[in-house]
């Protein structure tokens, strides 16, 4: 069992959002129980905080510790000293204005992290799928990404990274997809992380996102994941639709809060 597994009140070492992690929780401080938890990590810009279960439970929590501020609570641990680097909560949970302004953080975005574990039903994948070279394709899929998806902060050459896919057309890519490699190690089932999804304008309809999440889904589970997945803008209706006709489910409802002015997710 990994040591953040260790750390972590029984009901949460189950969770598929902590097991399919990306690593940055590994080190995190913990405080709470079974109804609700909160995870603090430290870092070069301050703490990145993480909170799971019900919303009022999570809302006292992050309040109590920021009133204890200074006297050994979880952020005096995770090194709070002027502002935190991002806050992610249940949707639905209330954070006094007060406790904001000490983490220095504004409201960002609500999204939802969605996972599977089943190949759909078609599990051949689309031939217009085809692998990209990370490194030699990386110029190609930034251009796409610039146009396609220009809020992701998914990047081809960034370490960890399991795979890139694309679909080309006379001019160039017309959508591509990318995912990372998470757990295998310390208890934690391998997984895959879908990022950095787009296509073109011009080039959607005509099937390109679904195949593109189909072939990293398929390839992640043949590869030996115990599941594959995303996060997803919650009010994205068109991917969302693509998603849940693939078998992705949602498991987590968030809201995260980041740096006044921040105009993407931390990476």
């Amino acid at each position: 069992m990994s040591a953040l597994l260790a750390r972590l009140p029984a009901r949460w070492r189950a969770h598929r959002a902590l097991l399919g992690g990306d690593g940055r929780w590994d080190e995190a401080h913990v405080v709470g129980d079974d109804e609700a938890v909160l995870l603090a990590t430290p870092s070069g810009t301050g703490p990145s905080l993480f909170g799971l279960g019900e919303a009022g439970r999570v809302g006292a929590l992050l309040t109590r510790e920021v009133v204890a501020l200074g006297s050994g609570s979880l952020l005096d641990r995770a090194g709070l000293v002027e502002r935190a680097r991002w806050l992610t909560v249940p949707r639905g949970t209330t954070i006094p204005p007060d406790a904001l302004a000490v983490l220095r953080l504004a409201p960002f975005s609500t999204w939802d992290w969605l996972a599977a574990d089943a190949a759909p039903a078609s599990a051949a994948v689309d031939p217009r799928v085809v692998r990209l070279d990370p490194t030699g394709d990386a110029d190609a899929i930034r251009a796409c990404l610039a146009t396609a998806n220009p809020a992701t902060s998914a990047d081809p050459t960034r370490p960890g990274e399991a795979g890139w896919w694309g679909v080309t057309g006379p001019e160039g890519l017309l959508g591509v997809v990318g995912a990372s490699a998470r757990g295998g190690d310390g208890g934690r089932p391998a997984s895959w992380h879908l990022h950095g999804l787009g296509v073109l304008p011009d080039a959607r309809g005509a099937g390109i996102g679904t195949a593109l999440a189909a072939a990293v889904l398929v390839e992640g589970l043949a590869a030996g994941c115990a599941f594959v997945s995303l996060g997803m803008y919650a009010d994205n209706v068109r991917a969302r639709r693509v998603y849940e006709r693939l078998g992705f489910r949602t498991e987590l409802e968030c809201a995260s809060y980041g740096p006044h002015g921040a105009d993407r997710p931390a990476p």
